[in-house]
Formats: structure tokens, C-alpha cells, sequence
């Protein structure tokens, strides 16, 4: 189960993306209301409900799928589907800061909290990354077992 590399980055994944969603939850609403619901018109709560659990289910996915190791094919498929949301999460986490990053750095109690809203930024990114690794790491994993990758 761990130890394979894919099985750290899609542990860290999960990781980041559940702190991503515990701590910035509160954040996001405070800047979402006031800035974004604006340009979101009608479908602002949706929305709100569809974006402030996505990291969660992301999260709960990438953790999920460590424990599919024997079945790397599947491994693959729904790693597949959490990157395609982690970069949903990635476009829509720079829609977001754009139109709400000056409001939430007036928000900050701290200099600390203010660091942490710009590492909020990069979390994302960084999570996108550590999926995309493993999915390159299970498809060289599969490529040797099949037979394809053994030398002659």
C-alpha cells in the first residue's frame, strides 16, 4: 500500500486538499458572499455548495484510491477523475482569489494568516501536481507488470 511512491504523492494530495477544505472553509465564505456572489448572479449557492465541498470529495477520492493498488487499471481511471477536478479546482481557485484576494488580506487577523492565504493559492497547484505524479507512476508501475517494460 505505501510502498509505492504514487501511494505518498496521493497521500499528500489528499492531505493538502483536506486542509485546503478544513481551515479555509470559513475564509472562502467570507470572501465568497461579498465579492463573488456578485458576479454569479442566480446560481451563487449552488455554486457556493458545489465549490466549498469540492476539495473534500477530491480529498476523499485521492485517499480512497491509495487502497486500489492491486487493481491498478481502476487506479488509474479515478485518479484521472480527481485530476480533472483538481484543475477545475486550479481555474476556479484564480477565479476566486482575483476577485476576492484584496478583500480576504484586509480580512486576516495576522501576518501569519496572510501568508497562509497565499500559500491557499498554491495548494491546488501543488495538489494537481502530486496526482498527475502518481498517475505517471501507476501507468509505469502497470507497464512492468504487464510485461511491456522487461528486459530482454
Amino acid at each position: 500500500m505505501i510502498q509505492r511512491i504514487q501511494s505518498l504523492f496521493l497521500l499528500f494530495s489528499s492531505l493538502f486538499y483536506f486542509l485546503y477544505w478544513y481551515f479555509g472553509f470559513d475564509f472562502y465564505e467570507k470572501g465568497f458572499y461579498p465579492i463573488v456572489a456578485k458576479k454569479l448572479g442566480n446560481i451563487s449557492d449552488y455554486f457556493f455548495t458545489f465549490t466549498s465541498y469540492l476539495p473534500l470529495f477530491i480529498s476523499i477520492i485521492t485517499f480512497v484510491t491509495i487502497f486500489l493498488f492491486k487493481k491498478r487499471i481502476l487506479q488509474i481511471r479515478i485518479s484521472q477523475v480527481a485530476l480533472y477536478l483538481s484543475i477545475f479546482m486550479v481555474m476556479y481557485t484564480l477565479f476566486y482569489f482575483y476577485f476576492s484576494l484584496n478583500f480576504l488580506i484586509n480580512e486576516m487577523p495576522t501576518k501569519t494568516m496572510s501568508f497562509l492565504l497565499y500559500a491557499a493559492i498554491l495548494n491546488p497547484f501543488f495538489s494537481s501536481s502530486f496526482i498527475y505524479l502518481a498517475i505517471k507512476s501507476i501507468k509505469n508501475d502497470e507497464k512492468l507488470v504487464s510485461g511491456r517494460g522487461s528486459i530482454i
